[in-house]
């Protein structure tokens, strides 16, 4: 049987617009919105302490949305955390995995590692070593070769 997915749990706002959020693995993660803002205009509505303090954990757990209308789905709150984390690699691992659609199993075929590794990598347990990114990257330019 498949595991499913973690969705956002609750959400509360800590001091300074940082956002905690915690998913239904027990995972917490936090995000500076201040960051998120500075990075990306369209959510200049967040920039109020009062307005960020309206978020809420909506669809079932996949997103977090506000009541100005802005969202964010679980899965890039997630990420936004690592990268505020300084583990872009592990982001980036994680968008190869997603274009490529692998599973955990294909994903650590491809590149010869264990499925554990792999999930670790994905969870931002353990840093994306830049040896893997490159693998990530020769399997993914072999993938194209073999299409062609």
């Amino acid at each position: 049987m498949k595991k499913q997915t973690p969705r956002l749990q609750s959400v509360t706002v800590l001091p300074d617009l940082v956002v905690s959020a915690t998913y239904t693995d027990r995972r917490t993660v936090t995000v500076s919105m201040r960051d998120v803002i500075k990075s990306y205009p369209a959510f200049a509505r967040l920039s109020s302490a009062e307005e960020c303090a309206t978020v809420k954990v909506a669809d079932w757990g996949f997103s977090l949305e506000w009541r100005c209308g802005m969202s964010l789905d679980c899965d890039r709150f997630f990420e936004l955390a690592l990268e505020q984390s300084d583990m872009i690699e592990n982001v980036r691992f994680r968008q190869w995995q997603d274009s490529h659609a692998l599973s955990l199993a294909e994903a650590a075929k491809a590149i010869g590692l264990s499925r554990r590794t792999i999930s670790q990598y994905r969870t931002g347990a353990r840093t994306v070593p830049r040896v893997v990114t490159l693998a990530c990257k020769g399997w993914s330019n072999d993938q194209v070769k073999e299409a062609a």
